[in-house]
């Protein structure tokens, strides 16, 4: 039965910072986001579809865990050996005490946080790790203060946006720092570091019960708390408040816009929030929220705990995955600690529930400050972005391991990189509008499908009078441009370089006419478009990666045209395009050739795709086509010997 708490109203801080909902957008964004809001209904009904066994979801619960530390880089082994701390200061208070500790989670980054011992019952005492949401451990030290007054021992460990030493949560939110997903970074990976070692450090100490650890936090703390218990089942007892929902309504009402880049992985296996949850099944949880959360709102919250209970029915413990639901918003309020309080006390001490929260004798913030030396010289937290998680070093491969290395990396980008890639495609389904002659061309408009919903513009041209019978050489150019549609390229005068050729010109999508806005403006952090690549990322993807499937499929199509010799495709792009045309063709594994105009030198800059960093980066993927690449413009430092060429039209002879 759900917890029903008297409603206590307090004005406490931070609310969510971002409550206005973006407005639809132009066509072209629709049918994107229509397409995501099918494909994350499909994915969230057909979750748990023939698991009806415990045996059953044993089964599938490595894989799904395996699949989620990869995701945070926590498949890495951890040491076996309790982290490096450093109690800086001991205070005494009225029914506990407090212990302002440093802990080195890896080296050189270090948390803060502030562990409340009870002063009266025996040790070893049952323990809670608190984890802030968007705030520092001064703010929620109230819950630290009311664990330990009633004999459970709480530490309430800082963030790390907000904590004494800072680093943003917000890189691609307020930033737009693509590029983290390039490398498959995001803050909660390093969150959930800091707080699996907390948990190490504190199941290492006498005066702690290491089989009593809890773990409770708000706002971004609850969705740390909720991937915690997910991943780490020393986690005996969760209760993450206003900070879960399900991934079906993120999508669906659009809400991307409310939450910071700490509320996910960078999701290359497309999990759903309802899929790692379940792994917390059977363990007891409680999750808390209120009803007119704007961040949170409760048909997202049911969404997901209804999911959740089917895995926890399996076991036999539905009444172990409690939910309370109390009045407001996005608030740390009496009302919605106290049912909190209350689980843990039924847990870890078998008392009863409590009403109220009655007396706190908090401490001054002065009292809470670890870093009583300042910051430590070799910290790395301000660089974590770039530390925490390695990239694979981009070295061209030699002529006997390109074949081999070319193979494994084929295999690697459409199992880890490009996994929304459908397995099987939709049907092409093109149309065709005939042009008139232009500059000695003969021209028809198509639109094809790329992925469900989605329809790829093209120009398809021939030289004049060409024999019905002929079969010419194609160019596939991926167009670059955005929002500016014309016929061709922006330069007219590349039709010349052409020459006797088909040439398909492509807009994928938010390129050219299909812009997913309809006048381009600078980049501001509540651009809808910019929330739309933060979401595909919550789907599995990117809009680049997305570009790249739309390029192959073009190459599909114009394999199927009459005039066209299948055998001899040239693909060719300028800047992130030209890299997009270049994976475009290492997955397709038949176009003939590439041409490269001035592309980017790394994914570090664009094109983003997820976590590909990881696995690759774009002078590697270059050198796997040597002898059948080619460049236009200029050649980033770092990508192998290829033919330079001043014009495209050289580089087609």
């Amino acid at each position: 039965m759900p917890f029903r708490p008297l409603a206590i109203f307090l004005a406490t801080l931070p609310a969510l910072a971002q409550t206005q909902r973006p407005t639809t957008g132009p066509p072209e964004y629709e049918a994107l986001q229509a397409h995501f809001e099918r494909a994350v209904t499909s994915r969230h009904d057909r979750l748990f579809a023939g698991i009806t066994t415990t045996a059953q979801w044993e089964a599938h619960k490595p894989a799904a865990r395996a699949g989620l530390l990869k995701m945070l880089w926590h498949d890495r082994k951890l040491p076996s050996t309790p982290p490096p701390a450093r109690i800086t200061h001991r205070s005494e208070h009225r029914g506990y005490r407090i212990e302002n500790i440093v802990i080195e989670s890896a080296p050189g980054l270090y948390s803060t946080g502030n562990l409340y011992l009870p002063r009266t019952g025996s040790p070893p005492f049952p323990v809670i790790l608190y984890q802030c949401g968007h705030a520092n451990k001064n703010y929620y030290k109230r819950h630290g203060v009311w664990f330990a007054q009633n004999g459970i021992a709480s530490f309430v460990l800082d963030n790390i946006e907000m904590g004494e030493a800072e680093f943003t949560h917000h890189g691609v939110y307020s930033n737009a720092w693509f590029h983290w997903y390039s490398r498959g970074f995001s803050p909660l990976a390093a969150e959930l570091l800091n707080a699996r070692r907390a948990v190490d450090y504190l199941a290492s100490r006498k005066d702690l019960d290491p089989g009593r650890i809890g773990a409770t936090g708000r706002s971004g703390g609850g969705m740390t708390t909720f991937f915690l218990a997910a991943i780490d089942e020393r986690i005996r007892a969760s209760a993450p408040v206003s900070g879960t929902l399900s991934t079906h309504q993120w999508v669906k009402k659009r809400l991307t816009f409310a939450h910071c880049d700490c509320q996910y992985p960078v999701n290359t296996y497309g999990m759903l929030y309802s899929e790692a949850g379940a792994l917390i099944a059977p363990r007891a949880h409680l999750q808390a929220n209120a009803d007119a959360d704007p961040g949170f709102p409760m048909e997202a919250f049911d969404d997901l705990i209804a999911k959740m209970r089917g895995i926890y029915s399996l076991y036999g413990a539905a009444g172990s995955l409690l939910t309370a639901i109390t009045p407001g918003g996005h608030s740390d309020t009496e009302a919605i600690r106290v049912p909190v309080y209350s689980f843990f006390l039924k847990e870890f001490l078998g008392r009863g529930p409590v009403t109220t929260e009655g007396p706190v004798d908090l401490p001054e913030n002065e009292e809470l400050i670890c870093y009583s030396d300042g910051i430590p010289v070799d910290e790395r937290l301000s660089r974590i972005d770039e530390e925490l998680v390695p990239v694979r070093a981009s070295v061209p491969p030699t002529a006997a391991q390109r074949d081999q290395r070319r193979k494994e990396l084929i295999t690697t980008l459409r199992s880890e990189v490009f996994r929304y890639f459908p397995a099987q495609p939709a049907p092409l389904d093109p149309a065709w509008e005939a042009l008139p002659d232009s500059m000695g061309r003969s021209a028809r408009r198509a639109t094809f499908t790329s992925l469900d919903g989605l329809r790829v513009k093209a120009l398809y041209s021939l030289p004049a009078n060409t024999d019905p019978s002929a079969k010419l050489p194609v160019l596939v150019v991926a167009d670059h441009r955005r929002g500016i549609p014309v016929w061709g390229n922006e330069q007219p005068l590349e039709r010349n370089a052409w020459g006797n050729r088909a040439v398909l010109i492509v807009e994928t999508v938010d390129q050219g006419s299909r812009a997913l806005e309809r006048n381009l403006r600078s980049y501001a952090d509540n651009d809808p478009v910019h929330h739309m690549r933060r979401q595909a990322m919550v789907m599995g993807t990117t809009l680049e990666s997305i570009q790249v499937y739309e390029l192959m499929r073009a190459v599909e199509l114009v394999r199927t045209l009459p005039n066209a010799d299948a055998a001899r495709v040239t693909i060719t792009g300028k800047g992130e395009m030209a890299v997009n045309a270049l994976y475009a063709a290492l997955l397709d594994g038949r176009v003939q050739r590439v041409i490269l105009q001035s592309p980017t030198a790394s994914h570090r800059v664009g094109p983003h795709y997820l976590a590909v960093l990881r696995y690759t980066d774009i002078p590697e993927v270059a050198a796997l086509f040597r002898g059948a690449i080619s460049s236009v413009g200029e050649t980033p430092r770092g990508f192998p010997a290829m033919r330079g060429c001043e014009t495209l039209a050289v580089c087609l002879q």
